[in-house]
């Protein structure tokens, strides 16, 4: 039923936008007027200037007269009785919807976002290069940092003058963090401790190797480029050389590996995996509660955690549906913080706030990582074309022809882009994720800044 309306709504939709073009085009023509460029650009500031007032000041754009309990109801009867076959309203990327509504959604995106941004970054600055807590912290703040302006520049979509390239999606396909780095990082951060060029203790601890991260970005950054060209291969083709059965076949061996690697980190962490020294029990033997990896009590803690999501899952509300995630990890997090397994003492000398570059690295290019990273970014751009393509199927807007293969194209510039902007940042290279398409099912918002593109 939810599909059957969703369709019409579609439809609607179309035609009603179809009808005030058409519309505009004829008092255009009837009038004999032909607006000149600098007419355009002031009648587009008037109409941006008029949105915002609009927005701020009447209560249609505040508050507007949505049924915002339906985002609170938890699926319990009879609690969830009023909207058993309740069929909300689906807002498209072009549509107009209240102030209030968008800061709800908006705050679930984010909220999305979270354990994507800082889980490939813990993962590499901890269980790669076993960086200090300090650096660490500084490196998840640079993360969100860089993929907020990333996922802005996607989400609003811009064209390059005087050519036929976009730079964005127009649609809710948010950048973060890639996950395909990860491999590459444990596997040659492991050279550089066998070579020596990373320090380790007289007991045979990995020390932290800044050094070895700084090799890893400054590569990144000399690899990046063969995204960026392959940004401006028509879509078609690229669809012809990477079939889907390619890019299936990729995201599914990226999964398995992802899943064993998860599976390490639930016994303790990959740390103190076969660890020694100070890595001998987990996080660490400095810990308020080191434990050996693999004891019961933390895969207990872990498992509270996957129960959690399971919970919301099944009897959740709208919103704690597309945050399910988070509520698992805050669960996680506030047991193990009452059993005394952390300490808030990282976070009371934590900065209020940072900035880009307070931490920087000595960048540097090896050799031996360019052609495994090109690789990478070559699979970066082809997983880069599904994520695209769900996020607007999910969105209701097409799939296919010229507007699609354009926010493909845009989509792998953006990334490249954001790629190279997050590495000069210090941060690790931006792929476009998928999480979020769940977000825009479960709210049925799809809405997204100057999402036309114009």
């Amino acid at each position: 039923m939810r599909k059957v309306a969703w369709s019409q709504m579609r439809a609607l939709h179309h035609r009603h936008t179809s009808t005030m073009r058409t519309e505009t085009a004829a008092d255009s023509q009837s009038e004999g007027y032909v607006p000149t460029s600098q007419s355009k650009e002031i009648g587009q500031w008037r109409a941006m200037w008029d949105e915002v007032k609009y927005t701020f000041t009447t209560r249609d754009g505040l508050i507007g007269d949505y049924d915002y309990q339906y985002l609170f109801t938890p699926n319990i009867w009879p609690l969830n009785k009023r909207y058993k076959d309740h069929v909300p309203p689906f807002f498209f990327p072009d549509d107009r919807i209240p102030l209030l509504l968008i800061f709800i959604l908006g705050v679930q995106h984010a909220l999305t976002k979270i354990s994507g941004i800082i889980t490939p970054i813990l993962a590499i600055s901890r269980g790669a290069f076993h960086l200090d807590a300090e650096t660490t912290a500084y490196l998840v703040s640079a993360g969100f940092i860089t993929t907020a302006i990333a996922s802005f520049a996607q989400i609003t979509r811009s064209r390059i003058r005087g050519t036929p390239y976009y730079f964005g999606t127009g649609v809710l396909s948010v950048l973060g963090p890639t996950f395909d780095i990860i491999p590459i990082a444990i596997q040659y951060s492991a050279t550089l401790y066998a070579s020596g060029e990373c320090p380790t203790g007289a007991n045979g601890t990995r020390l932290p190797c800044p050094d070895g991260y700084g090799k890893l970005i400054g590569s990144a950054l000399a690899s990046v480029w063969a995204q960026l060209l392959i940004s401006f291969v028509p879509p078609k083709t690229l669809k012809r050389i990477f079939p889907s059965v390619v890019t299936g076949n990729l995201l599914l061996v990226l999964g398995i590996y992802l899943v064993s690697s998860a599976a390490a980190s639930w016994g303790g962490g990959t740390s103190c995996l076969n660890g020694e020294g100070i890595y001998a029990l987990c996080p660490n033997v400095n810990a308020p509660k080191p434990l050996p990896w693999g004891d019961s009590r933390l895969i207990g803690i872990g498992f509270s955690v996957f129960v959690t999501i399971l919970i919301v899952e099944m009897i959740g509300s709208p919103l704690m549906k597309s945050c399910g995630i988070i509520l698992g990890l805050a669960v996680g997090s506030a047991i193990s913080g009452a059993l005394g397994y952390w300490s808030t003492a990282q976070i009371d000398q934590a900065p209020v706030a940072t900035f880009l570059w307070v931490n920087t690295f000595k960048l540097r290019v090896d050799g031996a990582l360019i052609l495994p990273l090109v690789f990478m970014f070559i699979c970066e751009a082809m997983v880069c074309m599904p994520c695209i393509i769900a996020a607007s199927e999910v969105s209701g807007i097409p799939t296919e022809g010229l507007q699609a293969n354009q926010r493909i194209q845009g989509g792998i510039l953006c990334d490249s882009i954001g790629t190279i902007f997050s590495c000069l940042g210090m941060s690790l290279p931006m792929v476009s994720h998928a999480g979020n398409n769940g977000v825009i099912l479960v709210t049925s918002n799809a809405v997204g800044l100057l999402s036309d593109g114009r």
